[in-house]
Formats: C-alpha cells, sequence, structure tokens
C-alpha cells in the first residue's frame, strides 16, 4: 500500500512539473482530510454490510484538478481511508487501509469572485479492484465493484491562488442504487489546494521579458482589475494586486514608463450608460496611480464600453439574471498596460 501511495504522489508532482509553465491553464493540486462512515478495518467485506452498522474511521487524500471555465472543471483524486497499524500491532490482513481512485465532473456556481458552492458527479474504485480483471470486467454490470459518487461543497479562494473548501461525499454501489437503498458510504472533508495554472476568471500577475533592440518601446507587464457589479469600487484584492504594479514600475529602469488603462464592462445595461462607467473604472485606477507618485501625463484613459467582453461563449445561453451577473464578472475590468523605451 505504501509503495502505491508513493507511486500516486509521484505521479501528481511530476504532473504538476510539465503543466506548471502553462500560464492560461486553470490546473490545481491539494490535499484533504476528513471523516468517513464505512467498515474500512474490513472493507473486503463492504457487499455484506449491513445498513443498521455505523463504523466511522478517518480518510485523506490528494487531488489534481484543471477549471476549464468557471462552472465547469475535472479532477482525479486517491483517497486513503483508516489508520496504518504498526506491524507488532497488526494481527490480522483485515487491518489495513482501504485505497481508492476517484474521477469526476466538478459543476460550480459562483456566489461572488471568491466564493462558490459546487457539486462533483463521479465514480470511485478501490484499487484492488482496478488490478482484476474479473472486476473490471463486471464493471458494468448490477454487481459492479464502481461506486458512483456525488458531492455537494463550498469553497473560498484567497489571493486568486489559494483554495480551501469543505464537501459531503456521497458513494453507493451500482446495486444499492438500483434498488433505491441508502447510500453506502459518506465522507465528510475539508480541503486545502494551491492553483498554479491561470483559469478564465483569475487574472495572474504577468511579467514580460524587456526585448534587448536600443531604444524601443517593450510592453513591461500586464494586468486586470476586476469590478463589482454595477459599480467603480476597488475591492480589497483589487488594492493587493496595484501595489505589486506599483512595485513592478518603481523597479523599471527607465525614465519613459506610459500607462493604458482600458475599462469595460459587461453588456447588460446601455451603450452610453456602460461607457460612462468603464471610462469611471479607468479614472478609479488613474486616481490610486497619481496618488503614489505617477504623473497624469504618463496615463491614458481609453472607456472600451461593453465592446470587447471576454465571456460571450461561456455566458451567451444563461437566461437566468442573477446567474449572468456572476458569469459576466471577467467583463467588468480595467486592462492596465504599463510599456516603456529602453
Amino acid at each position: 500500500m505504501k509503495k502505491r501511495a508513493i507511486t500516486i504522489l509521484v505521479l501528481l508532482v511530476s504532473l504538476v512539473s510539465n503543466v506548471q509553465s502553462k500560464s492560461n491553464d486553470g490546473w490545481y493540486l491539494g490535499a484533504k482530510v476528513g471523516w468517513s462512515n464505512f467498515n474500512l478495518l474490513k472493507y473486503t467485506e463492504l457487499q455484506s454490510l449491513k445498513h443498521d452498522q455505523n463504523i466511522n474511521a478517518p480518510v485523506f487524500g490528494l487531488f489534481l484538478g484543471y477549471e476549464f471555465n468557471p462552472y465547469f472543471g475535472l479532477e482525479i483524486e486517491n483517497d486513503t481511508t483508516g489508520f496504518t497499524p504498526h506491524l507488532m500491532f497488526q494481527k490480522s490482513k483485515e487491518n489495513i487501509q482501504a485505497n481508492n481512485v476517484q474521477i469526476s465532473t466538478k459543476l460550480s456556481y459562483p456566489i461572488t469572485d471568491d466564493f462558490r458552492v459546487y457539486t462533483r458527479l463521479g465514480g470511485m474504485m478501490f484499487w484492488e479492484n482496478l488490478t482484476s480483471k474479473q472486476d473490471l470486467t463486471n464493471v458494468f454490470s448490477r454487481h459492479s465493484l464502481l461506486f458512483p459518487s456525488f458531492s455537494l461543497g463550498a469553497e473560498y479562494i484567497f489571493n486568486d491562488e489559494f483554495i480551501t473548501r469543505f464537501d459531503y461525499t456521497w458513494k453507493s454501489s451500482v446495486e444499492n442504487l438500483m434498488n433505491l437503498s441508502k447510500p453506502t458510504l459518506g465522507d465528510a472533508v475539508i480541503s486545502f489546494a494551491w492553483k498554479f495554472g491561470k483559469s478564465n476568471i483569475n487574472d495572474m500577475f504577468n511579467t514580460y521579458s524587456p526585448e534587448t533592440t536600443p531604444n524601443k518601446q517593450y510592453i513591461a507587464l500586464n494586468e486586470n482589475i476586476n469590478f463589482p457589479f454595477n459599480s467603480t469600487e476597488l475591492r480589497p484584492i483589487s488594492y493587493d494586486k496595484l501595489k505589486k504594479i506599483d512595485n513592478e514600475i518603481n523597479n523599471i529602469k527607465s525614465k519613459n514608463i506610459y500607462i493604458t488603462l482600458s475599462g469595460h464592462t459587461d453588456r447588460l445595461g446601455n451603450k452610453e450608460y456602460n461607457q460612462k462607467l468603464s471610462e469611471e473604472r479607468a479614472y478609479s485606477i488613474k486616481n490610486y496611480f497619481t496618488s503614489h507618485g505617477i504623473s497624469e501625463n504618463k496615463i491614458n484613459i481609453q472607456g472600451m464600453g461593453n465592446q470587447y467582453p471576454i465571456t460571450d461563449q461561456v455566458c451567451k445561453d444563461i437566461e437566468s439574471r442573477s446567474l449572468l451577473i456572476s458569469c459576466l464578472a471577467p467583463d467588468r475590468r480595467v486592462e492596465i498596460e504599463v510599456s516603456a523605451d529602453q
């Protein structure tokens, strides 16, 4: 079991190493700990477990996920349930951990830019069953050892990078589902994860290397600042990003620095109102920079209104207004471009 767990850990780490350099994806890696309510110390007898038995034990795991957009993602995880007894205390081979792998889709609903509720739908199998040809042959039968799973949970994202979440997962055998029996297993879990890629809704800090051609203008950095619906107010996380940009500007070794602020809105509202709102959002960023010592004549303002959305394909079929407002969040932004002459 220990060798298998080490192999899984190495696999997850290698996946991180291979994809970490990609700046436009939404990868995240995490660990989980919680409590499970099935007879895991004798899990080989799981099929004969009676409904009135209530045996609990801890569950630990690692998971790797990819977020395609704010609403849809995929996850793979390896869970270990139960304690590892020391060899001197192990009286029988039944007292071992239960190890399983689970693949699931993750469907999320953003309540705010940082807080979401979600559900996961997938399937789980114990590693022992995955290595058995007979068990794999029966995977689509009534007596399949594949356990369909369903999770409900909520998560909060700190600084666009660190995730904490809590969820409860129901797992039931195919036979129990067909008989409309109650779920066989249940896990209550708290998880912590790190987003090491960039997704459509997370504007990560991005710097560009200067070109080597003398006296040629180059892009120093790009960044987006997002705004609440129908507002020009800067959120606390926006101040953190602006502080990073200000520090980066101060580190640029050039006296000729130019900042272009392009304000944008979502598609809700009329054209004239959105034009004005986009300009006011850009001015709120300009006011920050000028209050931190950057000359006004170095800053150019552009109000783009709702002409250049970035959520067209994602949000085009949404009819619910509240859901649409959440989906259009990435459009409510000011794009900051800092350029300089060498």
